[in-house]
């Protein structure tokens, strides 16, 4: 049997630790490789997580406009500059807009940038249904590919029920951005009322600041900075994780990574149903769904009661991501994809 074709891939990307980067793009690229697709990564020297205004994001963004003309297509993680339309449409053919959030809701130029790139795209991979749905509006072909999460990695902690430590110990753990401390400002008052009747229990917190919140004392928090070397061990100190989050256009959008992640690392989770949250839960018990203030609680003191319960819901939950969700898995989808975007190119040349 012949070998593969290699097809030559170029990656925009929008940072070095930029989350969509990381996990939608960078973790793919040795995967992708040993199927015969060589990715180059366009990196630049600006991204979204620096402070310069957007003109100098802009240029910074030349020599991956001009590198991508060797490519045999072009995978364009979200937009160029968040929140404008650049040179989206000057990058070769053909071209893919990658899509993990609701972007049309940045700004300043958000609404109207997506739907002008989005027209100017030979597909679109949306990391879930609710982002499918938009971007069908203005391009044909549309692809369903959700965040994939590295289970080599992210793996339970090796007899993690019968330690000295779960016995003793209940461990609430919440891992993102300190913006995003927000949405953990929502259930602070599920939170307090937990820990105030479980003296056993604590808060972990991993992020890049500490949070600062209004009701629970410091004492009862352990707060972790971000790395990416550590996080997958510090998440195997958890006993469950928390999502939550409010209902609205912007949140829809989530590609429920963080529940991705706490699945993977053999753990229960309490989270909102909200978007994709809420598919992932109706692929079996791997946690517990709260909305108001009392379900938060009830979900976290079941938990907290029930060893068996929390074992049971995070092996189906590691099972769950295995099958679905894994590099391995997402791996193969987007090569399929490439294949069948550059073979249909080479059709229509």
């Amino acid at each position: 049997m012949s070998a593969k074709p290699i097809i030559r891939i170029a990656a925009l990307t929008g940072g070095q630790n930029t989350p969509s980067t990381r996990f939608r793009v960078r973790q793919h690229i040795e995967p992708l490789r040993e199927q015969s697709l060589e990715v180059t990564e366009y990196i630049p020297r600006w991204g979204e997580s620096c402070g310069l205004p957007s003109p100098f994001k802009m240029v910074s963004r030349l020599p991956g406009v001009v590198g991508c003309r060797q490519a045999d297509l072009v995978w364009l993680s979200r937009d160029l500059v968040q929140g404008y339309a650049t040179f989206e449409r000057m990058v070769k053919r053909p071209r893919i807009l990658d899509v993990d959030d609701a972007i049309w809701l940045s700004r300043p130029f958000g609404r109207w940038a997506q739907p002008w790139i989005a027209k100017g795209m030979d597909a679109v991979i949306a990391g879930n249904d609710y982002l499918a749905e938009y971007y069908s509006r203005f391009c044909r072909t549309i692809f369903v590919v959700p965040t994939a999460i590295d289970t080599r990695r992210f793996v339970p902690r090796p007899s993690q029920e019968d330690s000295a430590e779960s016995a003793e110990s209940f461990v609430i753990g919440w891992t993102g951005l300190s913006s995003n401390y927000r949405y953990l400002e929502m259930i602070e008052p599920a939170l307090k009322h937990f820990l105030d009747d479980h003296a056993k229990a604590r808060l972990m917190l991993i992020s890049n600041r500490p949070w600062q919140p209004s009701l629970i004392p410091a004492e009862r928090i352990g707060w972790h900075p971000w790395t990416p070397q550590q996080e997958a061990a510090l998440l195997s100190e958890m006993t469950v994780g928390l999502m939550p989050l409010p209902d609205t256009a912007w949140t829809r959008g989530k590609c429920s990574f963080k529940m991705l992640q706490y699945m993977a690392a053999g753990l229960p989770v309490v989270v909102s149903p909200v978007g994709m949250n809420r598919q992932i839960l109706e692929k079996g018990p791997v946690g517990l769904a709260a909305i108001t203030r009392d379900e938060w609680y009830q979900a976290l003191d079941t938990l907290c009661r029930n060893r068996s319960l929390r074992r049971t819901m995070g092996q189906t939950g590691r099972k769950i991501t295995e099958q679905f969700y894994s590099v391995e898995v997402i791996s193969r989808r987007l090569a399929e994809i490439f294949r069948f975007i550059a073979s249909s190119a080479d059709t229509t040349d």
